[in-house]
């Protein structure tokens, strides 16, 4: 018997399955087997010193969910460093040698084995009877091999989900590279647009606009040459904004106010929200603590992301603005009721050049995404298909 149940915990430990999963299905085997009313699984958490009941098999009745430090059978385990074998003779007292332990209500035999190994502990396995039974050396033994065993289980999972969370760490470590070597090569790329393009093209602009003058305002000569020069303003407005993204020309640092900022900002898109029906809801707090920042940036910051919302309700909506501050952080929430960004293109929404709009040049959010980062903050979004979406920003407080 005694080694058909060591080979069923191995089975169950080493599963792919779900921990606690694990957990319910070995407490049945191991009460089963060993001819005890109730089998409990509990895992201890180092920081809130507790032990937390993590699965269980059999009667419940008296079923002790949580272990405070000191409570019990098993921490006296734990200061025993041992197993502990208990014959209660009152099963109404739930009572052991002095130790209150309402788990013991009711029992007369409970066995206690830590689940531990050199490196701390990880939890507790209790069984318990209604009758006094004998525990003989043999069953102890496999107790004592049956806790190492689930020990390595806890241990093994543990790993598994530091290993899971490193990974995620480097994957994300990995596209900040990727993201930081767009930027390098954009930046690159940015000087060379800006001798080979700047100067053709508002040459192109300026004779082309001379050129319409030449033409009455009927003349379909005329239309090619307005053409050229509106086509020449949207490429040169490209260039601007590669420019800015790319060009690092230092930042005017002053103590500001990111309250009275956004409100100034929202002031220059009064006239447009209204013409499309957008509704302004403003929570901006007055007395909010300042950030390090340069002014003009943080604005260009906050009309970008003003634009993105105004080009997502363009049939009108509700933009809502919230500043606030969150421990180290000053925040500023702008949500929009636009519907949502495709959760198949968010994870590109800052990259550059990327867009979706036929008139968009894919910068916006790449520049606001930068300019926020130079400021040692973060850019969050939390998307709600079919609603709306909200772009966090976040800064460094000011140290007063």
């Amino acid at each position: 018997m005694g080694y058909e149940i060591l080979e069923k915990v191995i089975e169950l430990t080493d599963s792919s399955e779900a921990l606690e999963k694990r957990f319910d299905s070995l407490a049945k085997s191991i009460s089963q087997s060993l001819s005890f009313d109730q089998c409990a699984i509990y895992l201890f958490d180092e920081e809130r010193k507790i032990f937390s009941l993590s699965a269980a098999d059999g009667d419940r009745n008296d079923l002790v969910h949580t272990y405070h430090d000191g409570e019990g059978l098993p921490w006296s385990a734990i200061k025993k460093n041992r197993p502990i074998i208990a014959n209660i003779s009152d099963v109404n007292d739930g009572r052991w040698r002095g130790i209150k332990d309402n788990g013991l209500l009711g029992f007369a035999t409970a066995a206690v084995y830590p689940i531990k190994d050199d490196t701390g502990n990880y939890g507790m396995l209790y069984l318990k009877s209604r009758k006094k039974k004998i525990v003989p050396l043999r069953k102890r033994k496999l107790l004592s091999v049956i806790s190492l065993q689930i020990g390595m289980a806890i241990k093994t999972n543990e790993c598994i989900l530091n290993l899971t969370s490193v990974n995620t760490k480097m994957r994300d470590m990995q596209a900040r590279l990727i993201h930081a070597e767009k930027l390098l090569a954009l930046g690159e790329m940015a000087a060379t647009l800006a001798h080979e393009i700047k100067n053709p093209l508002m040459s192109i602009g300026g004779f082309a606009k001379r050129l319409s003058q030449q033409f009455t305002k009927d003349a379909p000569e005329r239309m090619y040459a307005d053409m050229i020069v509106k086509e020449s303003k949207r490429v040169e407005k490209l260039l601007h904004g590669i420019l800015n993204f790319s060009t690092n020309k230092g930042f005017d640092l002053k103590d500001e106010n990111i309250s009275s900022l956004i409100d100034d900002t929202l002031a220059l898109f009064e006239d447009e929200f209204k013409r499309i029906n957008i509704k302004i809801v403003k929570e901006l707090k007055g007395n909010i603590t300042a950030v390090k920042a340069d002014a003009e940036q943080l604005r260009l910051v906050f009309t970008n992301l003003f634009t993105n919302a105004m080009q997502a309700m363009e049939n009108g909506g509700i933009l809502t603005v919230k500043t606030d501050c969150v421990e180290k952080w000053i925040t500023a929430e702008v949500t929009d009721t636009g519907g949502g960004i495709e959760p198949s293109i968010i994870g590109n929404i800052f990259n550059p050049f990327f867009t979706t709009k036929a008139e968009g040049t894919g910068l916006g959010l790449a520049i606001a995404h930068t300019i926020v980062a130079n400021h040692k903050g973060m850019i969050e979004v939390m998307n709600d298909i079919g609603k709306g979406v909200t772009f966090l920003v976040k800064l460094p407080a000011l140290v007063q």
